[in-house]
């Protein structure tokens, strides 16, 4: 698999229920140029274009993707949510092993990103130094970027998460991807685990081994002291640019926080296409220097966002403690409806 001469390594599983976000092009854009890794895309939804080679896309729905990791597991699951998805992502290499099949290496990652040149860190030494690499320093690892040796020691570890049966049986999300599977691999002595510098140690190298995540004000998440960059996606590679004008070449840009309407005003379907893309805290494009940001209307439209937003989330709160719970998701509904927010 893969468009490279040699087949990939590393395949990405990525299970999404409902419809792909407008995004998800500049995603399958930065896949395009990663030839190095294959994406299994499991989904039922339509494409929002032609996939590259190695985006292949699996026709599963959610009862099918629950019912594959439920057999995996032992457990009789009721399909959830799909944030509840989030929780079994340590148990993807189980449930989708056929899938898995010939590959040394399998991960997990999200459609709200661009990936960087991902052949800068996947060196054939590198590979061969670990068991498992996620995107960050801190005590748990990342559902946008972790990747696993396709073995039955590494792919047998959820089940030494802590509580693992009670938390798959429950609705909610409880971070079995996160701080759970890291307290359960550090546990297993055998495990080779590595992880990134700080952030801002990795932004004094020339290639990043962390990606840049942007959070719910459009701040730079894990960054201290703090910044006001541009994040470039050129050609392939994703750049940072301070405050101070020093670029850096880093391992992906990372949305998040930044996904709600009013960060997307200047983005088309269309616009997937293009050689360059910038990001930064007003969300996609418009600036193209970390200046631009402290001058009009750049300066202004984060004023609005960044009040908007702290807006909602005063008025979110008590009224979902006021409101019946199905009262509050239908006038959730009608806002998301009406406003896009």
């Amino acid at each position: 698999m893969g468009s490279s001469s040699a087949p990939a390594r590393l395949a990405f599983v990525v299970p999404y229920v409902g419809k792909l976000p407008p995004w998800s092009t500049l995603f399958f854009e930065s896949c395009r140029r990663n030839p190095v890794i294959d994406v299994l895309l499991l989904s039922q939804a339509a494409l929002p274009s032609t996939p590259p080679p190695n985006v292949h896309v699996v026709r599963m729905g959610r009862e099918e993707i629950f019912s594959r990791i439920g057999n995996a597991i032992g457990l009789k699951l009721r399909p959830g949510n799909a944030h509840k998805l989030c929780d079994f992502k340590p148990f993807y290499g189980l449930a989708f092993a056929d899938l898995l099949k010939g590959y040394e290496f399998w991960g997990y990652c999200d459609l709200d990103m661009m990936f960087g040149s991902l052949e800068k860190l996947l060196t054939d030494d590198f590979l061969s130094s670990l068991d498992i690499f996620t995107a960050n320093d801190t005590g748990h690892f990342v559902g946008h970027f972790t990747i696993l040796r396709n073995t039955p020691l590494i792919n047998n570890l959820c089940f030494e998460i802590d509580g693992w049966k009670e938390s798959a049986a429950a609705p909610g999300w409880s971070h079995m991807d996160e701080e759970r599977i890291l307290a359960a691999v550090r546990k297993n002595p055998r495990v080779r685990l590595s992880t990134p510098n700080r952030l801002a140690s990795e932004l004094n190298s020339p290639f990043a081994r962390f990606g840049i995540t942007f959070g719910a004000l459009g701040e730079v998440t894990l960054l201290d002291p703090p910044d006001t960059p541009v994040v470039k996606w050129d050609s392939g590679g994703v750049y940072y640019e301070s405050d101070s004008g020093r670029v850096t070449e880093a391992l992906y840009v990372h949305f998040l926080g930044t996904k709600l309407w009013w960060h997307w005003i200047l983005f088309n379907r269309r616009a997937a296409a293009r050689r360059v893309h910038y990001f930064s805290r007003i969300g996609y494009g418009g600036v193209r220097h970390p200046a631009d940001l402290h001058r009009f209307p750049w300066r202004e439209l984060y004023w609005l966002q960044s009040r908007t937003f702290s807006a909602k989330v005063a008025l979110g709160r008590p009224l979902r403690r006021w409101l019946p719970r199905r009262a509050f998701s239908l006038l959730r509904w009608l806002l998301h409806s009406l406003l896009r927010i």
